[in-house]
């Protein structure tokens, strides 16, 4: 099949990486892919600066509610860029469907599919104007009316996690057009050089018989990173030879290292900073615990998933959509969500043998392998998008 994969997204980070896996997918399974998308989305993946735009803060402030007027209004004119570009490449190449990622505002690629009468697949990792609010809207709703329009317009609908599944479902999606393909890994990504791994272990100065608890992620507040902090000072006064190694950067970064320093924590934790894609494997490895300290509601976490198949047990918060992924005591430890003394007492748990951490790391890298490919979500869009009638 021809297939398009059309986006207006930055394409970098967790979305660049899903993009690029899926892409790779479709393409193991022998179709051919075209993709459509900005020129500057195109750049190296990595964790990088994370969230772009606003703060909270900045956005209570007169010249915050201009710039979010301003670049929200740049959105929804985007939108005869995207429409020209997708039109132009649908009439070139002919596709069989056009698989599109879902943006706040974005109607530009579902209106050339809509109007040159080619199938389409539209993948939603978010909502902005359902029962999940991800980001302060200048024109809801405008927003609201964009999103139900692409939604209901779209073949066949692909979201994350069942939470999202009923958030499309309240905009009078059919079900039988909404299938669930979470995050997923990628067998090739699995590390397994020693040599690289110890290098990283010399450069942060981490000694061999110390054991690491590790975050990898964009320093946002929504991944609660103030709430890790928080929890450094009782785990290591119980076990002064461990580390917390925080992989990645963000708006929280000059804040975190600040409180740490404040707390007198500076031995006890590691700061990578930006890592190029191809370098996180090797940063889980050198993890014996990997830590979701906080998420949202509707998401897929990528990282819990990174986590799994390097074969390091999971320490996150007992939320619906995780529980999709991390069964309790054999593939991870959930803790109540915010819950300061629970998620001490995980990581505690798992701090207090290496076998256990092993056998529940096994059990969470056999599960990702055999349940959590994409190449297996590109088959169950395929056949969904194929036959409509059938849920896989």
């Amino acid at each position: 099949m021809k297939i398009i994969y059309h986006h207006r997204t930055r394409g970098d980070g967790a979305e660049g990486i899903h993009i690029g896996e899926m892409i790779n997918a479709f393409e193991t399974l022998g179709h051919r892919v075209q993709l459509v998308c900005p020129a500057t989305s195109k750049r190296t993946l990595g964790i990088s600066l994370g969230m772009t735009g606003l703060t909270a803060k900045e956005s209570r402030s007169k010249w915050g509610v201009i710039k979010l007027y301003f670049t929200q209004f740049l959105e929804v004119v985007y939108n005869l860029v995207s429409f020209l570009r997708l039109a132009w490449n649908i009439l070139r190449t002919h596709p069989d469907f056009v698989y599109e990622r879902y943006s706040c505002y974005h109607f530009g690629g579902m209106l050339a599919c809509w109007l040159l009468k080619t199938p389409s697949v539209l993948e939603v990792n978010s909502t902005y104007a359902g029962r999940f609010q991800r980001r302060q809207l200048a024109f809801p709703r405008i927003c609201r009316w964009i999103e139900s329009w692409v939604l209901r317009r779209s073949n066949l609908v692909c979201v994350v996690s069942n939470p999202l599944r009923l958030c499309v479902m309240d905009r009078h999606v059919p079900t039988e057009r909404i299938v669930v393909t979470p995050n997923a890994v990628n067998p090739k990504q699995l590390a397994s050089d020693p040599k690289a791994q110890n290098e990283i272990r010399r450069q942060l100065q981490i000694k061999e018989d110390t054991v690491v608890i590790g975050f990898v992620g964009s320093l946002r507040r929504w991944h609660g990173i103030e709430f890790l902090v928080d929890a450094i000072p009782a785990i290591t006064s119980k076990y002064p030879n461990c580390i917390f190694l925080i992989v990645g950067t963000g708006e929280l970064e000059k804040e975190l290292r600040n409180s740490i320093s404040k707390r007198n924590l500076n031995n006890y934790v590691r700061f990578t900073g930006g890592v190029p894609y191809q370098n996180v494997p090797l940063c889980i490895r050198v993890m014996d615990i990997g830590l979701q300290p906080d998420s949202n509601e509707w998401c897929s976490p990528m990282k819990i998933l990174e986590y799994m198949l390097q074969g390091k047990p999971v320490v996150a918060p007992r939320i619906e959509n995780i529980e999709e992924i991390v069964q309790q005591r054999h593939t991870g430890i959930l803790f109540e969500r915010l819950n300061l003394v629970a998620f001490e007492s995980a990581i505690l748990e798992l701090l207090q043998s290496p076998m256990y951490r092993q056998s529940i790391g096994e059990n969470a890298r056999r599960y990702v392998l055999s349940e959590r490919t994409w190449t297996a979500n590109a088959k169950k869009v395929l056949i969904n998008f194929l036959h409509p009638s059938t849920k896989s």
